[in-house]
This record gives structure tokens, sequence and C-alpha cells, in this order.
């Protein structure tokens, strides 16, 4: 199932390269081999912005598995990818206010308007990813979300898998004393400035596309992100080893709003939600096969050294005493995270 998902995202790439961008009367994203019929270009047709790059498995994999649940709806997704519409912070408040059908978000940005939304980007919240999906999709994420439309309108449709976050490296990182002295780049958010801390690093500031540079200029030492980040943005190239640290399961929220919903019909509000956990599960599978694929590769290749001797509970215990220090009005919820 995972190779046909794969071969299904690398088609639908293969599509949005030779077609570029479209207008609003066929998803320009959706796989959809019945875009061209009559009845298909009848349908309304929803704007979803997220902010990747259109071969990430949001956009391969997450638009067209979210178009063929709808067929027969009488709806269709139209994907803008790469931030065309804004970025993440503003397409949020497009959704919010009605000007935007939908957007791919994540906790940090959501934690804006529902502040325990952020700390689903906790390091160690969870224990795996079977861990964090049964927690979002369980009475916690149903009760966060139910607070984030309380707050803003925002609808969240399904908790969508992005990756799993590791540290690389020019040396072994097995425990935190291994990056003591090390600039480590972080996103400029306070939950990755305490990353940088738990993880035994300086933490650094930079912005992605700037990072590569930095790493091969000596700016920065180390950095982290999911495997398919770390391959589409070539860091094996300028880094000697991937040390698994697993230190964030991170999703990335699929939203909408009241006033999209209320515009549908009620089948039609049902055949969205559906369409959005349909789409959870195909974007997980293609996230997980791209992290065991770069794996295998470059262990085979030598390409970055993969270095699978981590102490990973050290770090798990250091995040449960630094987190709940750092942010000690979150500090409750943390623990029902971790313990959920």
């Amino acid at each position: 199932m995972r190779k046909a998902l794969t071969l299904a995202a690398m088609t639908a790439v293969g599509v949005l390269a030779l077609s570029g961008c479209v207008g609003t009367t066929a998803p320009s994203s959706s796989g959809d081999a019945g875009s061209d019929d009559s009845s298909a270009a009848a349908d309304r047709v929803l704007r979803l912005s997220y902010q990747y790059d259109a071969s990430h498995p949001v956009g391969a994999c997450g638009v067209p598995a979210l178009n063929e649940s709808l067929e027969g709806s009488g709806l269709q997704v139209e994907g803008f990818p790469s931030g065309q519409l804004g970025n993440e912070e503003e397409t949020i408040e497009q959704v919010a206010g009605g000007a935007l059908d939908m957007a791919i978000a994540g906790p940090s940005f959501l934690g804006l308007y529902e502040p325990r939304v952020a700390m689903l980007d906790a390091p160690y919240a969870f224990s795996d990813v079977d861990h964090f999906e049964d927690t979002l999709d369980g009475e916690i994420g149903q009760q966060l979300w139910a607070d984030l439309k309380t707050s803003s309108g925002l609808d969240v449709l399904g908790a969508w898998y992005y990756g799993t976050r590791h540290v690389t490296s020019k040396n072994p990182v097995n425990t935190y004393t291994d990056l003591q002295g090390q600039k480590l780049r972080a996103a400029n958010a306070p939950m990755y400035m305490t990353m940088a801390e738990i993880m035994g690093g300086t933490a650094t500031p930079m912005a992605l596309d700037e990072v590569y540079l930095a790493l091969q200029q000596g700016t920065v030492d180390a950095q982290e992100n999911p495997i398919p980040t770390i391959a589409s943005q070539k860091f094996y190239e300028v880094q000697d080893y991937i040390n698994l640290t697993g230190h964030m399961i991170q999703g990335v929220m699929l939203l909408t709003s009241d006033a999209t919903l209320n515009s549908l019909s009620e089948d039609q509000q049902e055949a969205l939600r559906q369409a959005g956990k349909d789409a959870q599960a195909a974007v997980r599978d293609c996230v997980e096969q791209q992290e065991e694929d770069f794996l295998v590769e470059w262990e085979e290749s030598g390409a970055i050294t993969v270095n699978r001797d981590v102490d990973v509970d050290s770090f798990r215990e250091r995040a449960s005493e630094i987190v709940p220090n750092n942010m000690p009005e979150f500090a409750d919820f943390f623990l029902e995270l971790q313990e959920n």
C-alpha cells in the first residue's frame, strides 16, 4: 500500500510540474483523473494553502487523497503550495475570517489562538507516532479542537503527521553533553529555544533557507528537522551524522472555518470531515515511507552516518524537567500528554 501511495504521489508531482498553476475551476494538485469531466468542472473548488513545496507529502499525498475521498460530493480541493497565498500566520487569519477555505498550520502558530495547542510541539510529548495520533484523535485532541473553535472559529479536520525530528551534526550525539558548546539552529519560537536547551546546544535562530550555507560555513554546528526535510534540503552534504533523537513527533493541522462549513450542505460537511481523516492516513503513510527509505539509502550509500546509539531516555528525562520549568503554566498538560 505504501509503495502504491508513493507512486501515486510521484505521479501527482509530475502532473504539477507539467501543468503549473491553474485557475479556480480545477484543483492544481488533486491528482484526480476525472477532473476534466463536466460534472467535475461544476464542483465547488475549495482553496487550500500550505507552506511546503508541492512535492512534500502534504501536497503530493494529502491533496490527492482529499480529492479521491471527495469524489461525488460536489467538492474539490485546489492546493496552493509554497506559501503562495501568504505565510502560516496570514493564512490562518484568512481562514478564520472566511477569506480562505482551508489551510495547513502547525501547533506553534495555532497556539496564538489556543495556547495549549502549542504544547503539541513540546519535545518528547509523545513516545511514537501511534501515541501522537491516538492522542489527537482521542479525548485530549477533541477538547483542544473544541477550545480552538470557541476561541477562533477554526475547525480542525485532521491532524496530519509531519515527521519525527532528529539532530544532524558534525560529531555523534548520544547524550546532551555531546552538543554542549555547539550552535544548534532552531526555529525562532519559544518551544524551539526550550528544545535546544534539552538537546544541549546553544540555540541559534535562523530561517530554514539559510541553514545549508550556515552549516557549510560553520556559522552553526548542528540542526534538527524531520528526515524528509533533511533530505530535501540536502543537509547530509554538510553534516556527518544524523542522530536519531526523535525529540519531536510533529503534526500539522488541516483547518477550515465555521464560515466555510456553514456554506456547505450537511452531506458535504460530512464528506469534507471524512476526507480530512482519509488524507491524514495517506500523509502518514507517505511520510513514514520516506523516513524509512531515506535512512536505508543513507546507510547503504554512506552519504551521512546514521547514529542509532542515542540515549533517548536521557533526553526524555531532561525534557520532563526542563519543559515544566520553562513553561510552568502548562506543566500539568505536558505531563498529561506524556502519560496519555
